[in-house]
């Protein structure tokens, strides 16, 4: 399976290499997902509307106090704020003319009235700002999840589940960040130094150019960390889901490594992966600490020019010293945006690293697809049919060879070989997780990929060797693959599997809360319920992937025997490399090697089949010694 690793192994998906810019994926977020939420959308952008003239109106305030009322140097621009001020004061004092401190007082009244204004304003916005960013993430994790569903068999047969995990969860999470301080920060923070600018261009001209000497200094020093700064933060989140991988992997198998008293071997390994992730996160910080720390003493440096020769301008009498006090504040305001963009350009990295990650995944495309035209299988018999059916996962590796076979409804068909003879592949095929590269796989004369995935899946129901059980109760898990059936065929079902009476000697019986992995059942118990999942589904087509194959003879015969009331109206397929398992079967396929040997009853292989007389002999005498 080499030859998927780059496309499906979620770890190749771990590269350093940005296969997006950072408009592309801005982009993608504005229009495939913010956009999903318009009214949101919008109110923010009248939010950051509103807030940017909020803002100019308070450097404003200090210019006409200070040449109006304090330096006696009025100009003709703000004669207008100048009237409200006076008409306040003498409001509040209840003097037709009133005195400089009424005046000063009704500004700074204005002053504090604007700040709370935009107090009021920035809550507002920061509210809706975070709700828009939880809604987009709830989003890409609804996509993540059923796109996921979509994705081939082989997709998860490479993928790494604590990689994935840490793409829906950390990597997702990060994406908050990327809609304050990287959407809307981005376009608030240009409405703002678009507003300011055009202040201190009306205010002076001059200074205003000085001001814009900083623009590509500014960028050359962006464009010198712009790559580092990317490279560490993607760089920090690949590690960051390595190290889930790594607990994950460490708690799943916790069991085995006490067993084999591993336990210091596991804490170095995670050692090593948690001290990896520490070091990039500093790396990553440390880089983006220093872009920060060199754009403020750029600004800083800017700012003790604009005070230098404004203050020249002014003891010239060419500026007024409110129009300089103005200045200085919009300059402070337009290299804000810029120092913000310094200071959060680290995080914006790496959300939009997080981004990428999860659109990774969301562009890969699944091999096996529903057909724009796929049909509904109704009145289903469960008549199987296979024919010339070729098929491999490696171009040139063969798994299956020319397999044809029909399993008609009431019959219990066991395909029996050895491991590696391609059994579970005919099951894949059944399930249609795979596509065959040659014939066909048709229920009731239909080709299965012409038909629709819930009709298919609705009428084949496959019970695997390895019993899972989700998080919820006992009833959930028994209603998983019907959740409209009664509690009496769900108790019907666990009397038919003798798995009732266990079920009601606990506390909560049917409501009983599974632990992790169903912990609290035993291991028969667990499987006997994943039987009852299926049958209580009620599919056509039945099928059991070696379920019986780690069970005990006991919980094997309570099995064959619910399956000889239940396999009337169903056609039962028995795949598995035990002979007690298939010798009660109507038929028995070996298959071998991607071949099919030889058909027929148990009795009938034994006379003539080389190798079930072989497999049966060793497997009879195992038990016999046992």
């Amino acid at each position: 399976m080499a030859e998927y690793t780059d496309r499906y192994d979620v770890g190749s998906l771990e590269s350093t290499e940005r296969r997006f810019s950072d408009l592309g994926l801005m982009r993608r977020l504005v229009f495939n997902y913010m956009l999903r939420h318009r009214m949101l959308f919008t109110l923010e952008i009248l939010l950051i509307i509103v807030k940017m003239i909020i803002v100019l109106a308070g450097p404003y305030i200090y210019k006409v106090t200070i040449d109006f009322f304090i330096n006696n140097t009025p100009t003709r621009d703000g004669r207008w704020l100048a009237d409200i001020m006076r008409s306040l004061a003498s409001a509040i004092s209840g003097n037709a003319f009133p005195g400089t401190a009424s005046i000063l007082l009704s500004a700074a009244l204005l002053y504090i009235l604007v700040s709370l204004a935009q107090w009021a304003v920035t809550s507002i916005q920061t509210y809706y700002i975070d709700k828009l960013g939880l809604v987009v993430i709830a989003d890409i994790r609804a996509d993540f999840f059923e796109h996921l569903a979509a994705l081939s068999q082989r997709f998860f047969e490479h993928g790494n589940t604590g990689r994935l995990v840490s793409r829906v969860t950390n990597d997702a999470e990060a994406l908050k960040k990327l809609m304050s301080t990287g959407v809307f920060g981005l376009f608030a923070d240009l409405i703002m130094a678009m507003g300011v600018l055009g202040m201190m261009a009306l205010l002076n001209l001059q200074l205003t150019l000085v001001a814009l000497l900083i623009a590509p200094v500014l960028a050359l020093v962006s464009r010198i960390f712009q790559k580092s700064i990317k490279d560490a933060w993607w760089t920090a989140r690949r590690n960051v889901a390595s190290l889930t991988g790594k607990v994950q992997d460490l708690m799943y198998g916790a069991k085995v490594t006490k067993a084999l008293t591993q336990e210091e071997r596991s804490l170095m390994e995670f050692d090593e992966v948690n001290e990896q992730n520490m070091r990039t996160q500093i790396r990553a910080e440390t880089v983006s600490v220093a872009f920060s720390g060199t754009v403020t003493v750029l600004s800083s440096i800017m700012t003790a020019a604009i005070w230098f020769l404004g203050g020249q301008q002014v003891m010239v009498a060419g500026r007024t010293l409110g129009q300089l006090v103005a200045f200085s504040q919009y300059a402070t305001n337009f290299f804000g945006p810029i120092q913000n963009l310094a200071m959060f350009y680290g995080e914006i990295q790496s959300a939009l690293a997080g981004a990428e990650r999860n659109f990774g995944i969301l562009d890969l495309e699944p091999e096996v697809r529903e057909a724009p035209d796929a049909v509904e299988l109704v009145y289903v018999k469960g008549h199987l049919v296979f024919t010339g059916v070729r098929f491999s996962y490696v171009k040139g590796q063969p798994v299956l060879q020319e397999i044809s076979f029909e399993a008609h409804p009431g019959e219990c068909l066991a395909i029996f070989g050895p491991t590696g003879a391609g059994k579970s592949s005919i099951i894949n095929l059944l399930g249609r997780l795979y596509d065959p590269d040659e014939g066909v796989v048709e229920i009731d004369g239909v080709d299965l990929r012409r038909v629709k995935f819930d009709s298919l899946r609705r009428t084949v129901s496959i019970v695997l060797q390895e019993p899972y059980l989700f998080s919820g109760t006992i009833a959930y898990n028994l209603k998983f693959g019907r959740p409209d059936a009664t509690d009496e065929e769900m108790v019907r079902v666990s009397k038919l599997l003798g798995v009732h009476r266990a079920i009601t000697k606990l506390k909560d019986g049917y409501d009983t809360v599974m632990q992790e992995r169903g912990t609290n059942l035993s291991y028969g118990e667990r499987q006997l319920i994943c039987l009852g999942r299926a049958l209580l589904a009620d599919p056509r087509i039945l099928v059991f992937d070696e379920a019986t194959s780690s069970v005990d003879p006991y919980t094997e015969g309570i099995i064959q025997n619910a399956l000889k009331e239940e396999m009337a109206n169903r056609t039962v397929l028995l795949v598995t490399h035990r002979v007690s398992t298939v010798r009660d079967a109507d038929r028995i396929i070996v298959l071998n090697e991607g071949l099919i040997e030889d058909v027929g009853s148990h009795e009938e292989l034994v006379e003539r089949s080389a190798l079930y007389r072989r497999l049966s002999q060793m497997q009879l005498v195992s038990l016999t010694g046992g």
